[in-house]
């Protein structure tokens, strides 16, 4: 099976060099491809000097988000490296030759997996594929963290090694370019956050489901590269997870006159959640 990996870059190329490097040496991934994110610093010219016969650089032209980025970056793999399997990754990220090989059998083997992911090492990359009360819990804080928690928890404690899942977090997955293919890569309406449950949304109506590797682990720094973009705020990047989660609620859900109304007083709820989150942290000593 080909393999490729999709590094999606935004002012962060010191960490994307870093991990493009260390997976350049596994035996697991064929190819590197790179995706600029029009970088509005020097990342792109820095990319370019690691280009080589198994790390290509690309630019996406400006900048449309996670979900075009990596949709950009993706179809450019297929379409110049046909590889069976994408693996999908943030550059802040760490993972090893052994959990790439595992994710790739995963997929190899069971025909009906249309997402796999290890469990991350700290905090928490899994979560259930929403409705819209699971909407209204995934904008609180709190309430979503507890929730993710109690899943972790049961896969840790599952008899089986691929253990089934609703969604597994953008940070780090892998999935076959078939199946990118047939779910139409992900929905380039959003701009940050949601990709991933839209994207588990597609592949889930096509028979797809996603599975997470009871065994294996992967470091996430957990948004490095947007906590640098959005000076670490909870509250500043609030505006793009609040309109993702009301594309998933329009053109998934179908929700109604009402469940909006519901879904706009909760933003605001969530928000201010978010504004006491940030104080709480910059003031504590």
């Amino acid at each position: 099976m080909k393999t490729t990996l999709i590094i999606l870059n935004y002012n962060d190329a010191e960490r994307t060099i870093k991990l493009a490097q260390t997976v350049k040496n596994y035996n697991s991934i064929n190819h590197i491809v790179i995706t600029d994110n029009a970088s509005s610093d020097d990342s792109f010219a820095r990319l370019l000097e690691i280009a080589d016969d198994k790390i290509s650089v690309v630019t996406s032209g400006f900048n449309g988000g996670y979900a075009k980025g990596n949709n950009f970056g993706c179809r450019y793999a297929i379409a110049n490296f046909s590889p069976d399997i994408l693996f999908v990754a943030n550059p802040d990220v760490a993972f090893d030759n052994e959990t790439a090989a595992a994710m790739a059998a995963a997929l190899t083997k069971c025909k009906n997996l249309g997402v796999v992911a290890p469990l991350v090492r700290k905090g928490y990359n899994v979560w259930n594929l929403p409705g819209f009360a699971g909407i209204i819990e995934s904008l609180f804080l709190v309430w979503f963290t507890l929730d993710k928690l109690l899943i972790r928890k049961k896969i840790l404690n599952s008899d089986k090694q691929l253990v089934p899942a609703g969604v597994a977090e953008g940070s780090f997955f892998a999935l076959t370019a078939a199946a990118f293919k047939e779910a139409g890569g992900f929905d380039e309406r959003t701009f940050l956050y949601s990709e991933e449950i839209i994207l588990a949304s597609r592949l889930k109506a096509l028979g797809l489901r996603t599975g997470i590797l009871r065994d294996y682990r992967y470091d996430h720094m957990h948004s490095a590269s947007i906590k640098k973009h959005y000076n670490s705020s909870k509250a500043r990047t609030f505006k793009h997870f609040a309109e993702s989660f009301a594309i998933y609620n329009k053109h998934y859900l179908h929700t109604t006159p009402m469940q909006d109304k519901i879904y706009d007083l909760a933003c605001k709820l969530a928000y201010g959640e978010r504004l006491v989150y940030d104080f709480i942290k910059n003031h504590m000593p």
